[in-house]
């Protein structure tokens, strides 16, 4: 028993290093850098991401999916996997290329000027390294290896982090650090992963490896012009029609609830993986998912309720004043990232079915409403009129995918549970942005908003200690014997 909380305490403990380096970072960097360079850095993770998601080839997804076909042959499970590695080096070198011939103008299209244009390649490179990283924690979490998958992320977080700050408070790097500090830091952790697998998975290639990696990674391809247009609409809508200081805040304000994401991505390391062995178990299993689940939704919620509610007296005691007024696109942003758990299960069933083209049209729906509540909501509220247009676009398709991944693969998620609790998140983020409209006495606001993260308790802790076999499993960081 001791064995396996340790194991559960192990996948965990990124979660709270991921929540607490944004946080700690913060009273160094926005004292350092000001809304523009933060806008800057937005602008650019819009190239990075778009850059990152060709470069994959989407072969992180396939050797996902995969890594269960091939567990029991290790022979082609280390094929497998150096053949998945080796495939996003080549398109790592391949677009860098390109994105060094092309940066000038690039940067002339984002910024008005040819001169970012090395600061658009430092961001695009250890943001493609990311998914090699990505790629390696799969494999240590599929087989096991909860102390090298905890190892690993935490390093990751504070080379990361460490690096950064160093750079920015002891050199005239300034807004450079960022991704100087970043490709230290994932240039490390990437070679000592790889060294550290190779010991257990025998370097190879495998062409037929490849071309199946490939028919589940290339239908994603299409997603990635879209999908990095949805997420950086925001960001040039907030740069060109409004200023990049507005940019800059939603940029810091989705990176606050983007560490929501992070944490609910740990805690995705205990219950994806079971979530596919049910699946390949066949349908009978897969009525269980549902219920196996729901302790994990639980808890993912909870990490975003907190941020919501509480994020003006964090950023009181974090940033500098400058940077107060991103509260209200923060909490909005907590809430967008908090609905995500369920995109990670739609995720999960389209790449079992090998229905991942799926995906394009539903970028494309999401991208078309989002561009038009941008267009509408920016101009007149700058960034929280951005985090609103993201959220609700967000909340419509996600909602549609939810239905029909549910009519491709049923999961029977525990709706008499499910529903109030994500009624109480949306609660919290509206009543967190009213008085951007109107005015609330700080007191009253205050306790509403513990009101509500009480009513969030209290439902969890009447819902999950019942299920204490449930919660155990949970702990134990396995899920084999869903409770039917």
């Amino acid at each position: 028993m001791t064995a396996r909380l340790g194991t559960a305490a192990c996948y965990l403990a990124p979660s709270a290093v991921a929540l607490a380096l944004p946080l700690a970072t913060l009273p160094v960097m926005t004292r350092w850098l000001g809304p523009d360079d933060y806008g800057m850095i937005a602008v650019a993770q819009v190239v990075a991401s778009l850059f990152t998601g060709l470069a994959s080839l989407g072969v992180n997804t396939g050797l996902e999916r995969n890594y269960f076909k091939y567990e029991k042959d290790h022979a082609a499970l280390a094929r497998l996997f150096h053949t998945a590695h080796a495939l996003v080096l080549g398109g790592i070198a391949l677009l860098g290329a390109l994105l060094a011939l092309l940066g000038g103008p690039v940067s002339s299209l984002l910024f008005g000027r040819d001169d970012h244009a090395g600061f658009l390649f430092a961001m695009a490179i250890p943001a493609a390294l990311g998914v090699l990283f990505t790629m390696q924690l799969t494999v240590f979490r599929n087989q096991g290896r909860a102390r090298a998958f905890m190892t690993s992320s935490i390093a990751a977080g504070l080379l990361e982090a460490g690096s950064t700050i160093v750079l920015v408070t002891t050199t005239a790097a300034g807004v450079w650090s960022v991704p100087l500090g970043a490709l230290v830091g994932k240039v490390i952790v990437v070679g000592a992963g790889w060294l550290t697998l190779r010991r257990v998975l025998r370097p190879g290639l495998d062409r037929r490896l490849a071309g199946e990696m490939l028919e589940i990674g290339l239908p994603l391809m299409p997603r990635a012009f879209v999908g990095v247009a949805d997420n950086g609409v925001d960001r040039l809508a907030l740069n060109w029609m409004v200023s990049l200081g507005q940019a800059g805040f939603f940029g810091l304000a989705n990176r606050l609830g983007a560490s929501v994401f992070s944490v609910m991505t740990s805690i995705e390391q205990l219950f994806i993986p079971q979530v596919y062995r049910l699946m390949f178990q066949g349908d009978e299993p897969a009525t269980r998912i549902g219920r196996y689940l729901t302790p994990y939704f639980y808890i993912s919620t909870l990490v975003a309720a907190a941020a919501i509610l509480f994020v003006e007296e964090a950023l009181w005691v974090l940033v500098a004043p400058a940077f107060w007024p991103l509260r209200f696109a923060a909490a909005v942003l907590a809430a967008y990232y908090g609905q995500l758990f369920f995109g990670k299960i739609i995720g999960a069933q389209w790449t079992f079915l090998k229905k991942t083209w799926y995906a394009t049209p539903a970028s494309v729906a999401r991208l078309t409403l989002h561009l038009a509540l941008t267009l509408a909501l920016v101009g007149p509220m700058g960034a929280l009129g951005a985090a609103l247009a993201l959220w609700i676009a967000a909340t419509f398709v996600d909602g549609v995918c939810l239905a029909v991944a549910h009519r491709l693969y049923p999961i029977r998620y525990e709706l008499r549970f499910v529903v109030p609790v994500m009624a109480l998140l949306y609660a919290a983020a509206v009543w967190v942005v009213l008085p951007a409209f109107v005015p609330v006495p700080y007191l009253a606001h205050l306790a509403v908003r513990l009101a509500l993260f009480a009513a969030f308790l209290a439902a969890g802790a009447r819902w999950l200690l019942p299920l204490g076999g449930q919660v155990t499993t949970l702990l134990r960081g396995q899920g084999a014997a869903a409770r039917a």
